[in-house]
């Protein structure tokens, strides 16, 4: 057999690190907005909070959030401004759906979700709060031995209603497209690091 013949042994994840990762995701609990602090908020403090709730998707090397990034976020529109250099949860909360995001996507493509959400006026910390549900159920089936993450774009059909009743059709169906792909997403890293002996999240 020669050289090129020869089958590459691809590292695979210890049976148990594995049940552990994914009895993680699957119980998983994103922090809403009215679990989050009732005061304002220094950067410093936002980029503390927005880095540790995001924790569990984070990879070797990356970076959630540095306060470069919040200001140039405020400059480009978005997130809102802060108030005297401090931030509200209304704050926290987008700043977290914008982080989230761009794990999938560019910062053009979420500013142009984010409009979206602004310009169609629905509230802001419903439409927040039903989408950590439907990122931690999407989660839940990516990371479920039952499921197929192949096929997993409407985990929760009661939540989709409650959307739509909410939402114009288009919106609702591109927040759900977005939360699969980042769950979907958050499926493939963790479980390559896994396989690699890296710490999953």
């Amino acid at each position: 057999m020669g050289e090129k013949d020869k089958i590459i042994a691809l590292p695979h994840a210890d049976a148990a690190a594995r049940r552990q990762l994914d009895e993680r995701m699957r119980s998983l609990h994103i922090t809403r907005l009215g679990e989050m602090p009732r005061i304002e908020l220094y950067l410093d403090q936002v980029l503390t909070l927005v880095t540790r709730e995001l924790e569990f998707m984070q990879v070797p090397g990356d970076t959630v959030v540095t306060g470069s990034m919040v200001n140039n976020y405020v400059k480009q529109g978005v997130i809102p401004a802060p108030r005297k250099k401090r931030y509200t949860r209304r704050h926290l909360g987008s700043l977290l759906f914008v982080c989230a995001f761009k794990r999938v996507f560019s910062i053009a493509q979420v500013k142009q979700i984010m409009e979206r959400i602004y310009a169609s006026g629905v509230d802001l910390e419903w439409l927040y709060d039903a989408t950590c549900s439907l990122l931690e159920r999407s989660l839940a089936a990516c990371f479920s031995e039952e499921s197929d993450p192949m096929v997993m774009r409407d985990p929760d059909p009661g939540l989709a209603v409650d959307v739509e009743r909410t939402l114009d059709p288009e919106l609702r169906r591109l927040i759900e497209a977005a939360v699969a792909s980042l769950a979907t997403r958050v499926y493939v890293e963790q479980t390559l690091l896994l396989a690699e002996g890296g710490r999953a999240r």
